[in-house]
């Protein structure tokens, strides 16, 4: 396989037609198994580091127009199963599919989503007008006038022509969040998407959320935010020591309190 890494938290790769027939046999046995096409499916994903096992077993899938929260404590495997999921790291054993696209497929896998880490690597001397116009060409998604208009939306028209290594955390995130608006793939894996954002910046964040989902987009991302995970999202899943402890639909979890008191039952009596 020759790959070619074009930034940090995306991969191009290419395969051969060893690894096409393999995908269409994994996208007919993921099918079968579940009956109901979701937007990302997840099986058994495992990883590990080392002896050091963070992931054991992770099953997930989300459906196209959902919103899930994917939150957790610190170190239960939440940004590895991101990365997993990105291709930024390999899994150990598991399937993933998107859109119904495998991982095997590697090319075609990655026009499905867009993702934003929580640390953004950035070539500090090109200016991130020109870097999203880069991506944008890699995804074949150039529409100028979209792309003005979430500049606007999150008060970047001048900043957005210096270059990268000038703007703060906060600033990183913005101009990732504009590529991925602008983008617009059929789903969005972001994680801690909220950190570093100015209250203007949130609320613009929510709007093109909402949006972006009423015409059909997905939506995964992490956040130890769980008063914003109760408003925003459809279902939240509980991750635990490397194990989903809990899926469900917000609307039901509330019967029984806020996020945060199921978090807290959940961190303190499973495991």
């Amino acid at each position: 396989m020759v790959r070619y890494q074009y930034c940090s938290y995306t991969t191009v790769s290419f395969i051969d037609d060893h690894n096409n027939a393999k995908f269409h046999s994994e996208k007919e046995i993921l099918t079968d198994m579940d009956g109901v096409k979701k937007l990302l499916s997840i099986q058994n994903l495992q990883k590990s580091y080392g002896q050091h096992e963070v992931l054991k077993g992770v099953d997930l899938k989300i459906e196209k127009g959902e919103i899930l929260g994917f939150v957790g404590g610190n170190g239960a495997g939440k940004t590895t199963t991101l990365n997993c999921i990105a291709g930024l790291v390999e899994q150990n054993c598991g399937k993933i599919m998107i859109n119904n696209v495998a991982k095997s497929q590697s090319l075609e896998y990655k026009k499905q989503f867009y993702y934003i880490p929580d640390t953004i690597h950035v070539f500090p001397n090109i200016a991130a007008y020109d870097w999203i116009h880069f991506v944008l060409k890699l995804y074949e998604k150039i529409d100028n006038e979209k792309l003005q208009r979430f500049i606007s939306i999150f008060g970047m028209g001048k900043s957005i022509y210096k270059p990268m290594g000038t703007y703060s955390y906060g600033m990183l995130h913005k101009m990732a969040l504009i590529t991925a608006f602008t983008i617009s793939p059929p789903i969005l894996i972001m994680d801690e998407p909220l950190n570093g954002l100015d209250p203007l910046a949130v609320v613009a964040f929510k709007n093109c959320m909402k949006e972006y989902v009423e015409k059909g987009g997905t939506i995964l991302f992490s956040t130890h935010l769980l008063d914003v995970a109760e408003k925003i999202c459809q279902s939240i899943s509980f991750l635990k020591d490397g194990k989903i402890v809990l899926h469900e639909r917000v609307e039901n979890l509330l019967v029984n309190g806020s996020l945060e008191t199921i978090f807290m039952e959940k961190q303190a009596h499973e495991g």
